[in-house]
């Protein structure tokens, strides 16, 4: 900042130095955070001393003041990172991500000796869904969240292929899978918004299959089996902020116990649309080897993901 003087003052000050030789100049700026240094120097001539000399000593001081440009507030960051500070981490903070997966499903089920193949794109799942509900809920408090994932869907095939003793086969498929887990942070960047979590807990399996074999070399009948199960799952996730919008994600876990083995695969980008709504894209894989009590749930789903998560 500059401070350019008045005629007006210059023209005084000069009639003052020329009259009484002392200049005090005072320079104030309207700035809030602006600092004000006062230096006092004082030179003293000191001329020959003589019985009849009238002549004192000169004295003169000069007050300066130096004129600073407002303070700047320090940057801690982005405009992400700035507002990341100010969630106060010993709060519970949540998070609901509805989604829509757009997997096919591939695997064979059914019960003792009549069991079918199902092929199935996301195509063919789509025709024949009935029914679909899928959504996450986090919790998250300093380096503890909680994450339950749900998935509901009703499918009702005509294309399952029973074998070569059936003409065809019809075969209506509901699968629940409900995945509570405990998570805790092994590393964790506030700043940036980035973390890698390790994973515990349990995904619960209820499945119903309502299969009717149609007449071929044998007699057509009909068979409905359900089956319930809980595996033991352990994984990690994390998330690294590519810049102030885009960030990845990425999980996995495996697991077991009621099933002979299941595991699930994401990876996915996301699109901070404001600072409460992000759009999630991505793609998911989820496996399960189930063949207990005369029911065998052998299948996997794969497929594109795409969700949008709430923070509040």
């Amino acid at each position: 900042m500059s401070l350019i003087p008045k005629l007006g003052t210059v023209v005084g000050v000069a009639l003052v130095l020329a009259s009484i030789g002392t200049t005090s100049l005072n320079a104030q700026t309207p700035v809030e955070n602006s600092s004000t240094i006062t230096v006092a120097t004082e030179a003293s001539t000191d001329a020959p001393k003589a019985i009849d000399s009238k002549k004192a000593d000169a004295t003169t001081t000069v007050e300066t003041t130096r004129v600073t440009a407002p303070a700047t507030p320090k940057s801690t960051g982005s405009p992400e990172t700035r507002v990341a500070q100010t969630v106060d981490p010993d709060k519970w903070q949540f998070v609901f991500s509805p989604y829509f997966w757009m997997s096919g499903l591939h695997g064979t089920t059914g019960g003792p000796n009549r069991t079918v193949q199902v092929d199935e794109s996301f195509g063919d799942i789509f025709d024949s869904l009935k029914f679909a509900f899928m959504g996450v809920l986090e919790a998250h408090k300093n380096k503890w969240a909680i994450q339950t994932d749900l998935e509901f869907v009703s499918l009702e095939d005509e294309k399952a292929t029973p074998g070569p003793l059936f003409s065809s086969a019809t075969a209506k498929i509901k699968t629940f899978v409900f995945t509570p887990e405990v998570g805790y942070k092994i590393y964790s960047d506030p700043d940036k918004g980035s973390y890698v979590q390790v994973l515990g807990g349990a995904r619960i399996w209820r499945i119903s299959s309502d299969l009717t074999f149609n007449a071929g070399l044998l007699p057509g009948f009909q068979t409905k089996l359900s089956r319930s199960w809980v595996d033991a799952v352990v994984g990690m996730r994390g998330k690294a902020a590519l810049s102030e919008k885009f960030f990845l994600m990425g999980r996995f876990d495996v697991g077991g116990g009621g099933s002979k083995f299941t595991y699930q695969l994401f990876g996915g980008l996301g699109y901070n649309l404001n600072k409460k709504v992000a759009l999630i894209g991505g793609y998911r894989a989820l496996d399960v080897n189930y063949d207990r009590n005369n029911f065998l749930y052998d299948t996997d789903q794969r497929g594109p993901i795409v969700g949008l998560g709430f923070r509040f």
